[in-house]
């Protein structure tokens, strides 16, 4: 009999343990993919964004962000680890590591809402399969504030729901200062931290805490709204060259497997993302982790947020708010729901691992360009081409040789809309930094753009000539001293210029 007792207790433990050990991997897997990615993928044009605002003072900060499109909080932590280093260079890695910290401080978070809710596996399972969704790992490893966004908005959601147990003042004004945080960290984080609100005060009889919390976020958040509302919506235009309709399949792929869109035929994996979330809510009769509330109410608030902006439906971005509850309403689902969301997770992690590592079109033409530029030659570039080569140059020792165009581009380097610059400032502008190339000098731009088109007829008038044709970009070279010589290689092209915020 009491073998028998011992037998019929063992086998709970022998299952705690193994989900013990399927998240002791998953944090190996996904801790190593987040430091490798902040380490050897390279940086991109939001990212760079990131580094030349958090090296500015205090006042030039907040007016770049002014005629911007982002919160606050990023930045001023960004430039807070930055303070050493004042120029470009390796050490820059520490921005992209603090998202890197705080994609994995989202583990803790798990594990104790499920405990709080009586369901510890469940923490162990939605912490695992965090860790592992691509979008998390991506995310989570680059200089831009959607982790840090989600995971305060992940412990506003954890502090919401220890008022159930202790409804204490104290913790009804942490969960709102997190929600508040979350917002200045990431506009978007108004949904998660929303939805657990409103979930929150539907269920609870005793609404005074969450009613506080709600006060404590808005009036966070009140302090920078009007900042907020006077952005310029051109900060957002770049949202719109995806139709509306495919930035919702690419949601749904975001948000029901935690994959990048782009990880296969986006399309065909809308039935399996709605499948995996239809039987998760639908498999919850004895559910104990209150994560269904608050996502549902978050995709409620989402549908207002894109009529009054459909920059608020992003592909690869706007989901990854989303993704902490995800993984907490798939983790109790029947088991072959986290399983399956699990290693289809891993796979796909596994195989795209090596394209986020390849070189892109910037980092191989600022190497193409680094020898002549060394030699004097300067560039003028295009749009969003110009900051990212300007920063690439000058982590190569070598600041200040790209010219900025048109001239909108020096005054808000973290987007560019073609439409907001009047046709006469393009032709203007393109004839005078043809006529002050006094050297050898290089000229990169979309061809098919009208920024492109203003400099060709000045380029030909002067006797340049286009030296690389390859994918998006177009590179010139003007060398009003001996035009007749030879040039180096072409780069290669495959990324288009644009944001991603």
């Amino acid at each position: 009999m009491e073998h028998g007792k011992r037998a019929g207790t063992a086998a709970p433990d022998s299952e705690g343990g193994t989900f013990r050990r399927v998240l002791l991997g998953a944090l190996l897997a996904g801790g190593a993919a987040r430091v490798a990615l902040a380490f050897l993928r390279p940086l991109w044009a939001d990212e760079v964004f990131t580094l030349g605002v958090g090296r500015r003072s205090l006042q030039a900060l907040l007016e770049a962000l002014r005629v911007d499109s982002g919160p606050p909080l990023h930045y001023l932590a960004a430039k807070l680890l930055l303070l050493p280093f004042p120029g470009p260079g390796p050490a820059d890695v520490v921005v992209r590591l603090l998202s890197v910290a705080a994609s994995l401080l989202h583990v803790p978070l798990p594990l104790r809402i499920g405990r709080r809710s009586g369901a510890p596996r469940a923490g162990l399972a939605a912490a695992a399969l965090f860790l592992v969704f691509p979008l998390a790992v991506a995310s989570g490893a680059e200089a831009r504030g959607y982790a840090l966004a989600s995971f305060l908005a992940l412990a506003s959601y954890e502090r919401l729901l220890a008022l159930r147990g202790a409804p204490r003042a104290a913790t009804a004004v942490a969960a709102g200062a997190l929600g508040g945080a979350a917002f200045l960290a990431h506009y978007l984080a108004l949904l998660p931290v929303g939805g657990a609100l409103l979930a929150e005060l539907a269920r609870s009889r005793r609404r005074g805490g969450p009613l506080l919390a709600g006060v404590v976020a808005a009036a966070i958040a009140a302090a920078w709204l009007p900042v907020a509302l006077e952005q310029p919506r051109a900060s957002m235009a770049w949202a719109a060259t995806m139709p509306i309709g495919q930035r919702a399949v690419a949601f749904t792929v975001n948000l029901g497997l935690g994959l990048p869109a782009g990880s296969g035929p986006a399309l065909l994996l809308v039935p399996l993302a709605l499948a995996a979330l239809g039987l998760a809510l639908s498999s919850r009769s004895a559910a104990r982790v209150p994560a269904a509330g608050p996502l549902c109410a978050s995709l409620v608030l989402l549908g207002p947020l894109v009529l009054f902006s459909d920059a608020a439906l992003l592909p690869d971005r706007t989901a990854v708010l989303f993704l902490p509850f995800v993984a907490l309403l798939l983790a109790e689902a029947r088991a072959a729901v986290p399983l399956g969301a699990g290693l289809a997770a891993a796979a796909v992690l596994a195989a795209s691992f090596p394209g986020w590592l390849r070189t892109t079109p910037a980092e191989h033409l600022a190497a193409t360009l680094e020898r002549p530029v060394r030699s004097g030659a300067t560039v003028v570039a295009a749009g969003l081409w110009g900051p990212e080569l300007d920063y690439r140059l000058a982590r190569a020792g070598l600041p200040g040789r790209v010219a900025l165009f048109p001239s909108d581009v020096a005054r808000h380097p973290g987007w560019y809309d073609e439409a907001e610059v009047p046709a006469s400032r393009y032709a203007e502008e393109a004839a005078a930094a043809v006529r002050s190339a006094t050297r050898q000098t290089f000229f990169v731009f979309l061809p098919a753009s009208r920024a492109g088109g203003a400099l060709v007829p000045e380029l030909v008038r002067a006797g340049g000539a286009r030296v690389a044709a390859a994918g998006l970009f177009d590179v010139w070279l003007l060398d009003p001293v001996r035009p007749s010589r030879g040039t180096p290689s072409a780069p290669a092209a495959g990324a288009s210029e644009g944001s991603s915020r």
